[in-house]
């Protein structure tokens, strides 16, 4: 009988967006794959997938701070896995990990949360923060062991000893795919100098800073471009308005490209991937672009920095900075065509070595060895 592998996330976007390759490879190797996720309009372009098994979660609200919702969650879960009783699971983001590792362990059956990234909910203050650090400490004592996706983030569970240490693991991102994402011809005659920012439109991922930067690049008379490409998440209470958004577009700041599951042509038009962002799990948007060969200009915080060699694949700037943005922007504009073109080649060896899909699924294929094998 082939081994059973459920993989966990609050969004059918999020599984196609991310994990969609490792989950088809291990079909394709035998292994009897479910997804529990939400159903959205990504569901259907994986759902029919040979080899996979597509299980919609009803009670799963990423939004909602209800206890009530959450242990429906928790009792929907415990009763597929009880139901299912798959080999191993994988759960991601901050509910799955912690009501999913809950249910997982009183079903008996072994469960890896992957920590993707702190988000608002558990690095903010007051008594989300808190209660969230509970329910972490309690689910992950359950859990055989703990992945995640940069040392910042590992650390701080560490220190706040949410997890012992030799229970963690790193897993460097999601894994890129390098023949998609493969470089294009640079030309060296370029009269204009084009910073794109791949995001969702709130304020963490330091989209007003790079508003702020862009208008000093064209108060200095450089010739750039300056775009902003990303879903805008009304519904979050940290978004940019559109409104503002469309003010810049009106007083030639920056163009918004709306939002596109084809990001490559958009990277192969721009020269620099940018993105400031206050803190990050691993941003698939910087090792897209690297992975494409354009330099990276990123904010020292966690998630970001792990990409960027500071001054070999692209610049480092401070957090929460507009200014100090704008001078690393110059930089980059400043630099002769060989150089910039040499930095983005780093940056393609950088993800050539560490970040491809294959390095990540031999990662998942080892840690299921041990599980299943």
């Amino acid at each position: 009988m082939a081994h059973r592998i459920a993989f966990v996330a609050n969004t059918s976007w999020s599984i196609y967006k991310f994990r969609l390759y490792v989950i088809g490879k291990l079909a394709e190797k035998g292994y009897d794959v479910y997804v529990l996720a939400p159903r959205d309009r990504y569901t259907e372009r994986f759902e029919n997938l040979p080899g996979l098994t597509y299980i919609p979660l009803r009670h799963f609200n990423a939004s909602s701070i209800s206890p009530i919702e959450d242990l429906r969650l928790y009792k929907e879960l415990l009763r597929q896995y009880r139901r299912l009783r798959p080999d191993l699971i994988f759960h991601y983001t901050i509910k799955a990990n912690i009501f999913g590792s809950l249910a997982a362990a009183a079903a008996g059956i072994p469960a890896i949360p992957v920590i993707t990234g702190l988000g608002r909910t558990f690095s903010g203050n007051g008594w989300l923060k808190f209660i969230a650090r509970i329910l972490y400490r309690s689910a992950l004592r359950k859990s055989r062991e703990v992945w995640f996706l940069n040392e910042d983030d590992r650390r701080v569970f560490i220190d706040l000893r949410l997890v012992p240490v030799e229970k963690t693991s790193l897993l460097p991102g999601e894994g890129v795919d390098t023949i998609t994402f493969y470089p294009a011809p640079y030309p060296a005659d370029k009269k204009e100098v084009t910073f794109l920012l791949i995001a969702r439109l709130i304020r963490h991922k330091g989209i007003l800073e790079f508003a702020q930067a862009t208008e000093q690049l064209h108060a200095n008379g450089l010739a750039v471009r300056c775009q902003l490409l990303g879903v805008s998440d009304d519904n979050n209470p940290l978004a940019i308005p559109r409104s503002t958004v469309d003010g810049w577009a009106d007083k030639n700041i920056l163009t918004y490209l709306g939002q596109t599951d084809d990001v490559p042509p958009f990277i192969d038009q721009a020269d620099c991937i940018v993105l400031p962002s206050y803190r990050e799990g691993l941003p698939l948007s910087l090792l897209e672009g690297a992975s494409m060969a354009k330099a990276l200009i990123a904010a020292d915080t966690p998630g970001c920095r792990t990409l960027i060699d500071d001054g070999i694949t692209g610049y480092l700037c401070r957090a929460k900075d507009g200014a100090d943005l704008a001078r690393k922007m110059t930089d980059y504009y400043h630099l002769p065509a060989a150089a910039k073109r040499q930095m983005g080649l780093a940056g393609r060896e950088k993800v050539l070595r560490d970040f491809t899909c294959e390095h990540i699924l031999g990662i998942y294929l080892q840690k299921i060895c041990i599980y299943c094998c």
